[in-house]
């Protein structure tokens, strides 16, 4: 080409190496515009190319965006689910260590509860059998007083024909010196009424059981 000249290039020196370095040099439009083979074949490809791309990028971008997106959604998802395993163990464990203390406890308690059945079962049979033991005794004693008052009423009775006849004898002997002293040489005991309470066999056997009792 010996009459086209490029005017505007040296005006755009900065836009014009941007467009080389996407692979639009001057020579390449040159070759092309004065009939290179090679450098048709490699505008022509690239016109391909480029159409191709304009054809399937929008495609391309939007399954990349999406793989990229659900990737982002998949990660943002398992670390929602990571943290939320992460507080829910620690709740578990918390909850598990718990109920290890609960169940601790539990047993602890039930053998406390036993132990303190088993005490308080030997101390309530002490106890009955010191109050039996106690009851019986005083039965005993309450018996034996009873019956020992009962003897002392029994010999008390026992005694009032004895005191009876010594209150007798006495009576005579004083009646009896009386007598004689009234009526001297005439006297007649006989006269003098004696009182006897001790003679009668019944009393007499009563006494002598009563007194092998007390002795």
């Amino acid at each position: 080409m010996k009459h086209i000249k490029n005017i505007v290039g040296k005006h755009g020196k900065k836009l014009k190496a941007r467009a080389e370095k996407l692979g639009v040099a001057d020579s390449l439009i040159m070759g092309c515009i004065n009939g290179d083979d090679a450098a048709l074949t490699k505008v022509g490809e690239m016109g391909n190319e480029g159409e191709r791309i304009l054809t399937i990028m929008p495609y391309i971008t939007d399954n990349l965006s999406a793989f990229i997106k659900g990737t982002e959604e998949y990660n943002k998802g398992l670390t929602e689910i990571y943290k939320q395993a992460g507080a829910s163990g620690i709740a578990i464990d918390k909850a598990s260590a718990d109920l290890t203390i609960a169940n601790l406890k539990y047993g602890h308690e039930r053998s406390e509860i036993g132990l303190k059945l088993a005490s308080d079962r030997t101390l309530e049979n002490q106890r009955y059998r010191e109050s039996i033991d106690l009851v019986k005794l005083k039965a005993y004693i309450d018996y034996h007083i009873s019956k020992v008052d009962h003897l002392a009423a029994a010999k008390s009775q026992l005694a009032r024909p004895v005191k009876a006849q010594l209150d007798a004898d006495r009576t005579y002997e004083a009646e009896k010196a009386k007598h004689l002293l009234t009526y001297g040489e005439g006297s007649d005991l006989d006269l003098v009424p004696r009182k006897s309470f001790t003679t009668n066999k019944l009393v007499q056997a009563f006494r002598t059981a009563v007194s092998t009792i007390f002795e």
